[in-house]
């Protein structure tokens, strides 16, 4: 069985920032790849690059800002030479697949970034409603991923 990963960021103090949580939740909740583990956290850190190593597949969730709120991007992810490694406050996606082939000789064999558009980033703790009701079209575009079956439509 292939191991999977789902590493959401964000902070859900900030309004739409912590659509990503929701996002795991979601997943939790329907039953998703009994194979899978779910990390929730307010930053990427490097501690993260040695369960990365030991996944055949990580996804990467978050929110976005400068796309409609709601909207739903998905990138895949290759370690990347160019990406930084010493900043100590911000861990990027790339950087971290580059750490985990770096200190452990090995990335994951498929890594993806999949990014909410969100409204707004005030101090509050709920989602605007289009972040909210991008949540399940989310939360369906990981499991496709997680299962290599086509992507859904919005």
């Amino acid at each position: 069985m292939c191991k999977a990963l789902v590493l959401a960021c964000g902070n859900s103090l900030r309004g739409d920032d912590g659509v990503a949580f929701q996002v795991v939740s979601y997943l939790r909740n329907d039953s998703c790849d009994p194979a899978a583990e779910f990390y929730c956290q307010q930053q990427w850190t490097p501690e993260l690059a040695e369960p990365i190593s030991q996944a055949d597949i990580v996804i990467f969730v978050d929110a976005a800002v400068g796309a409609p709120p709601g909207s739903i991007a998905c990138r895949r992810l290759q370690p990347a030479p160019s990406a930084s490694l010493t900043s100590t406050h911000i861990t990027s996606p790339d950087s971290l697949l580059l750490l985990a082939e770096e200190l452990y000789g090995k990335s994951p064999a498929r890594a993806y970034c999949i990014t909410i558009a969100g409204d707004s980033f005030e101090l509050k703790e709920t989602l605007s409603d289009p972040v909210c009701d991008a949540i399940p079209r989310s939360g369906e575009r990981i499991k496709a991923l997680l299962f290599e079956a086509p992507m859904p439509e919005d």
